[in-house]
């Protein structure tokens, strides 16, 4: 029984794990597909307007969709995890909803008092505002309840089909960046739409859900949220500070490439601890085995990366992007720390200890902020890069600090 448990464990890693692999490589084909096609400033509009949507989701979750995750991983019925993801759903479309209210007012902003020449992007993108949402609570739902195949293909085929698609409309038509915006977020909402219904929610005793999720909200998920805050949505501000500061958007184009094809480094330690959240949440520690094989494999990573990106980015892009390969060898240290963090915020998370995760987030996020916004100002990409690199490394130790701590008290 250990090991049929173990061997699904196993298999669920190397099905999570491999299919995240391909979907970074369809990411950065797609960012090929893209930089080939328009200019460097039209580009760095496209992940400008990108980076409000995912900056905005991530101010807007509030802590449900993580307080959904941990309720689905000790649900102890199949009916009770559905009605669970009713009530996670209801709370989605309110979001959904809020978001493009949000991306009105930044598009008045930009027009009225930015005079941003690139203001109407804001409106024309509000029927496909909603994958950053959608991705997240396939992300974060999905490990509550062990749904590995659905995290699974939400990382493939918005991606893979989208280069399907995109690769002979622009060949024929041609390309621009409201035709970019609107068919690669357009596409990844249908399909992510399609796997959150196929995952069998229900509305039955919605008004009873609801309730017992505001409660494990109330609890545990603000507190996660809190920290998001100053975290993972933070993280945004430096594509937005970018544009804001210069007068286009090249470097928001330079800095978000140079995140993209580094994202490769935190995607194996984010696995394991998604693939061991349902488990960790019966678990007093993680295993030595599982944290050095960890640390192991993503130094070696790390090695490769700097060996093979400057060849990778000759071969991809063309001149005008050739300077990425030089931010991406340093932004490749802060993903793997970001990555090796995530494990253990995944095992907190799985017992509950929304504050230690929070008071994580506010040290590396206080540092990102500070830095997103003088940083940017003063030093521009360069600031940009080298606050990355530190609100990475410090959100990995302090992680690891409160791990600690937990374990010696448990």
């Amino acid at each position: 029984m250990i090991k049929k448990f173990y061997s699904k464990s196993f298999s669920q890693i190397i099905l999570l794990y491999s299919t995240t692999f391909i979907g970074v490589v369809l990411g950065v084909v797609v960012s090929v597909l893209n930089t080939h096609s328009l200019s460097p400033a039209d580009y760095g509009d496209v992940r400008y307007i990108n980076n409000f949507i995912a900056f905005f989701s991530g101010i807007l979750l509030l802590g449900y969709f993580v307080s959904g995750s941990r309720l689905l991983a000790v649900a102890k019925s199949p009916k009770e995890c559905a009605e669970l993801k009713g009530a996670v759903i209801t709370i989605l479309c309110i979001t959904v909803f809020v978001l493009v209210i949000l991306m009105c007012i930044c598009g008045l902003v930009h027009q009225l008092v930015l005079h941003k020449d690139y203001a109407y992007l804001f409106y024309w993108v509000l029927p496909v505002c909603s994958p950053a949402i959608l991705l997240n609570y396939i992300n974060t739902t999905s490990q509550g309840d062990n749904s590995i195949s659905m995290i699974a293909a939400a990382r493939v085929f918005p991606s893979l089909i989208y280069l399907l698609l995109a690769y002979f409309i622009y060949r024929k038509y041609g390309a621009s960046v409201e035709k970019m915006l609107w068919l690669q977020n357009g596409i990844s909402v249908v399909i992510l739409i399609i796997l959150i219904w196929k995952n069998s929610p229900s509305f039955s005793n919605l008004k009873k859900s609801l309730k017992i999720l505001y409660k494990e909200n109330k609890k545990y998920g603000l507190e996660v949220y809190y920290g998001s805050l100053a975290n993972v949505s933070v993280q945004y501000v430096a594509g937005i500070s970018l544009g804001l500061y210069a007068s286009n958007n090249v470097n928001v184009g330079f800095y978000t490439l140079a995140l993209t094809v580094t994202s490769p480094l935190a995607m194996l330690p984010n696995v394991i601890g998604t693939t061991y959240f349902k488990q960790f949440a019966s678990q007093s520690t993680i295993s030595r085995k599982i944290i050095v094989g960890t640390i192991g494999m993503s130094l070696l990573s790390l090695l490769g990366f700097i060996l093979l990106i400057f060849p990778i980015v000759d071969i991809l892009y063309d001149e005008s992007y050739q300077s990425v390969a030089v931010y991406a060898c340093f932004l490749a240290v802060g993903s793997m720390m970001q990555g090796l963090g995530d494990v253990f915020n995944r095992f907190l998370g799985a017992h509950g200890k929304g504050k230690p995760i929070r008071n994580v987030a506010w040290i590396s996020g206080g540092i990102a902020i500070v830095g997103y916004i003088l940083g940017v100002y003063v030093f521009g990409l360069y600031g940009a890069i080298a606050t990355r690199i530190i609100s990475s490394v410090s959100y990995f130790l302090a992680i690891f600090i409160y791990y600690r701590q937990f374990v010696r008290l448990s």
